[in-house]
């Protein structure tokens, strides 16, 4: 597959309607990119992290996903997830509250998972990975009084959610556990939107998307056969969220064939 060819066409299809951003790498090497180091708004993206924190301080037994936290039953952040809805449980596990950030993308979720580890922590920690300078955390889901904005650039997100398989691959006891939440990714309009792995053996697709006004992301691994790709999809300035829907799921396509056409 030409990818250079193939992404041009698509940035020139899409160009009225969003401003993009792409990276997609096979695990080995980068197979096309565009504004791949262009910092985009993070919005739910930023959860990507914050995930790989904890299974990280998990893994070096640093704390125990079993471990409850309070979470009071007011002032819990609303927009994407369930936990401002499920104001009777006031206790949730680490391990639930992280489920709940990918799978559904709970915004009280990620906030108490934020407060828990320290705001300031995970910021020095992420200064220490060799993405950290693709990424900026600098608040909390859903605080826009701050004036503050999360960024994040195309291959900054994907080497974190590379990362994130990575550590499940080097501890196999807690893969299933930490790919759970993408496999049953329940935002599916992105990049798989034009597959469906019930109809399709030996296809399995994880993904984090992240929307906000005018902003539509996406970040997924595809795994077919022996074959895998990664790719993060990011765009802004959305002047019709069809249009941007529509050029990750382009997106998603291209990648099937490209794995189609290795494992022939």
């Amino acid at each position: 597959m030409d990818w250079d060819k193939e992404i041009h066409v698509l940035a020139t299809k899409f160009a009225p309607f969003i401003e993009s951003g792409i990276y997609i790498h096979d695990g080995t090497q980068k197979l096309a990119s565009r504004n791949e180091e262009e910092l985009f708004p993070a919005t739910s993206i930023i959860k990507l992290p914050i995930y790989l924190y904890y299974y990280e301080q998990a893994i070096q037994g640093n704390l125990d996903l079993m471990h409850k936290i309070k979470v009071s039953k007011t002032g819990r952040a609303n927009g994407s997830g369930v936990l401002h809805i499920l104001t009777s449980i006031e206790e949730w596990s680490i391990e639930e509250l992280l489920q709940l950030m990918i799978a559904v993308s709970d915004n009280e979720a990620t906030n108490r998972l934020i407060y828990y580890a320290g705001l300031e922590s995970i910021q020095t920690w992420i200064k220490t990975k060799k993405w950290g300078k693709r990424i900026a955390l600098r608040r909390y889901l859903m605080d826009y009084e701050s004036g503050l904005v999360n960024e994040i650039s195309p291959r900054g997100a994907l080497e974190i959610l590379k990362e994130i398989i990575e550590l499940g691959n080097k501890h196999p006891t807690v893969k299933d556990q930490i790919e759970k939440p993408f496999l049953l990714q329940q935002f599916r309009t992105g990049l798989p939107g034009y597959l469906d792995e019930r109809a399709i053996p030996n296809l399995e697709m994880l993904n984090k998307t992240g929307e906000d006004n005018g902003i539509r992301h996406d970040v997924g691994l595809f795994r077919y056969k022996d074959q895998t790709v990664f790719i993060a999809a990011l765009n802004k300035d959305v002047k019709e969220e069809a249009k941007a829907i529509e050029w990750m799921e382009e997106l998603g396509k291209l990648v099937f064939e490209f794995l189609t056409e290795e494992t022939d």
